[in-house]
């Protein structure tokens, strides 16, 4: 039995495998965490985080058979970034997952979340890089923060009219089909350059987005553990 540490901005997702199988997926306060992980058994396990280092010290001070994902790690695709160092971990995951999925394939990865990602992975089973932009969140977020007179309006996953009738309407369709017709555009493009690519869809959005996105010219797969299971096939390739 082995687990795998998701460490987000506010909480931590932790997944139970069985070799390949994913058994379970929990969800954490930082502040618990370690309390918590001592009522779970597990042989190993791997931590990929987002910055808060002082909660991975702990970790592995607790845990020593936990190790931290890093691009130094053995991995089952070829890194070609140019700052393979500052590679986010989730990056590096989704491109592992994407490869377990469909290996020796062009492989899209769109992780919808606080950001958006785009990550590549080309025939040759090789992370060539990708895109980061703003979620939807954080993009209704800089709205209300760098204007004067804009509310704040939390998303909802839902499709909205393209054209608002009042400031919050206006926003969400802004914001809303806006990072849409984002989405649908870097697809596009992907495929011009790469016309067999099989897209991938993860994060908190997954089932909204796919709904959307898909159509009978563009088959779009999604799985919103995609991460976790990367990061497990990458704890596997170093057992």
């Amino acid at each position: 039995m082995s687990i795998v540490l998701d460490i987000g901005n506010t909480r931590v997702k932790v997944a139970q495998f069985k070799n390949q199988q994913l058994l379970n997926v929990f969800f954490y306060k930082k502040d618990n965490i370690i309390k918590e992980l001592k009522n779970l058994i597990f042989k190993t396990g791997i931590i990929s985080n987002v910055g808060n280092n002082k909660l991975e010290q702990k970790l592995l001070k607790s845990f020593p058979n936990l190790v931290l994902m890093s691009s130094k790690l053995n991995l089952p695709i070829v890194i070609k970034y140019k700052s393979a160092v500052s590679l986010g971990h989730d990056r590096i995951a989704n491109a592992v997952g994407a490869y377990n999925t469909f290996p020796n394939n062009n492989n899209l990865v769109i992780d919808v979340g606080t950001c958006i990602n785009y990550d590549f992975i080309n025939k040759s089973n090789e992370y060539l890089g990708g895109g980061i932009s703003p979620g939807f969140n954080l993009r209704m977020k800089a709205l209300s923060s760098f204007t004067e007179n804009l509310p704040m309006v939390n998303f909802k996953s839902k499709t909205t009219p393209l054209i608002g009738k009042n400031t919050k309407e206006s926003m969400e369709s802004g914001v809303i089909n806006g990072t849409i017709n984002e989405i649908i555009q870097n697809i596009s493009d992907y495929q011009q350059l790469h016309p067999e690519i099989n897209v991938i869809l993860t994060g908190g959005d997954t089932t909204f987005i796919k709904s959307i996105v898909s159509t009978k010219k563009n088959s779009i797969f999604a799985d919103e553990n995609l991460t976790l299971k990367g990061l497990n096939t990458v704890l596997i390739y170093n057992a």
